[in-house]
């Protein structure tokens, strides 16, 4: 099978499925995990090793990890020591990287092109080094779209991080086909819609093959012109800072609740940034038991944090802490109506701009009809166009952002 991975891996909450309710994760496969860990750091020394000693100073791109990242993304890769010359003509992988093309070329005429220009325009002051998006799942498209010029974006969700499969000599042609027949699965929606289904995105990272948000992730920056650096395996200590674990293998031994992955890339510009994904349940029960966390977002106090297509959790009282931490550490927020309820954000404290329209939520989201959002939308006062679609209600002239900027 095409998942005898080399790469990245990261056991983290396996079986963990996204649902409306935030259970809690557990771990699984920890025998087999072992193995896998020590396949990819042996290789990630290789690697590492056969760059050569006058190019190790400058930020070379990875010969693995990117070449792996353009393949899942349906870019060609040239001569490649990571994918095999076999797979690179695969009849599979060709037509899944031509579909892909007209997919995302119909993305940027309709969408990319649009948020581009508007953010141009309305968030030219949202320059925080650091942007935070929680509930995030493999959502690293929009918020790079978005916010092109931050250093580091912490993305939380609770699907696992997963492993980049390994394309070695020898992958059976139909284990190529069923791997990229469920990336395109899991592409449909993002692309289509704007946002993840949950109840797919549980069942489409609960699979041996496309195994957690690491595989859209790269496949985003490759598609958003960036090339990765190096990926890392990552926690957080008591302090609230990011630390690196010196190796897969350790950061799987290693027991931690807030066990990640950090991928170092470099725009078309070469500037270096990094993208954060913790695997990370949210909800009040677990954040009273992760302090390390909380420290983590309290650390970046004046970030932006940015929220769509967030299931309307923060509008319940089981996550009203993590509501709480965004209002309090945030010097921007960018959200459509499913993040923090407008009523949370005081007058004497923050400044709303209002963009869209409002008209509740979408049938599967009762009960969370927002009044005094909807007279704000009705008042017209400030109310400025957006002429893109975004969240749940995903058609250009039914969906709605708000940005808030703290006095």
């Amino acid at each position: 099978m095409i998942m005898k991975n080399k790469n990245v891996f990261i056991a983290l909450f396996f079986g963990c499925l996204f649902v409306l309710t935030n259970t809690s994760c557990g771990h699984g496969n920890e025998k087999k995990n072992d193995s896998m860990a020590v396949k990819t750091d042996s290789i990630k020394k290789v690697v590492k090793d056969s760059i050569p000693a006058e190019v190790k100073n400058t930020l070379p791109v990875h010969p693995m990890y990117n070449d792996e990242a353009k393949y899942i993304a349906g870019i060609p890769v040239g001569d490649s020591k990571a994918i095999d010359p076999s797979l690179i003509n695969n009849k599979s992988w060709i037509e899944y990287a031509g579909n892909l093309d007209k997919s995302w070329e119909k993305t940027d005429t309709s969408k990319i092109k649009k948020m581009k220009k508007w953010r141009g325009v309305e968030l030219k002051d949202a320059n925080t080094k650091t942007v935070f998006y929680p509930f995030s799942g493999a959502d690293f498209f929009n918020v790079y779209t978005l916010f092109p010029k931050a250093e580091s974006y912490i993305m939380v969700g609770l699907e696992p991080v997963g492993s980049l499969p390994y394309f070695h000599k020898g992958t059976p042609p139909d284990s190529i086909t069923t791997y990229f027949r469920k990336v395109n699965t899991s592409l449909f929606a993002i692309l289509n819609f704007s946002f993840f289904k949950t109840h797919n995105m549980s069942i489409d990272f609960n699979d041996k093959e496309l195994n957690g948000t690491i595989h859209l992730i790269v496949l985003f920056m490759e598609r958003t012109g960036n090339s990765i650096i190096d990926i890392k395996p990552t926690g957080v200590d008591k302090e609230g800072k990011i630390f690196n674990y010196k190796s897969f293998k350790e950061q799987h031994n290693s027991g931690g609740t807030n066990r990640g992955i950090e991928v170092d890339f470099v725009n078309a510009d070469n500037v270096l940034k990094k993208v954060y994904y913790f695997s990370v349940n949210l909800n009040n029960e677990n954040l009273k038991k992760n302090p390390d966390f909380v420290k983590l977002v309290t650390n970046n106090k004046g970030q932006t944090t940015y929220v769509k297509s967030a299931s309307y959790l923060m509008h319940k009282d089981v996550f009203s802490d993590i509501r709480n931490l965004v209002l309090d550490n945030s010097a921007f927020v960018l959200q459509d109506d499913s993040g923090i309820p407008y009523k949370y954000f005081k007058q004497d404290v923050w400044t709303p701009t209002l963009y869209g329209s409002y008209t509740g939520s979408i049938p599967l989201f009762s009960g969370v009809f927002q009044n005094d959002l909807d007279a704000a939308f009705k008042a017209k006062t400030g109310v400025k166009p957006l002429k893109f679609g975004i969240g749940y209600k995903y058609k250009e002239g039914e969906s709605n952002l708000m940005y808030f900027k703290k006095k």
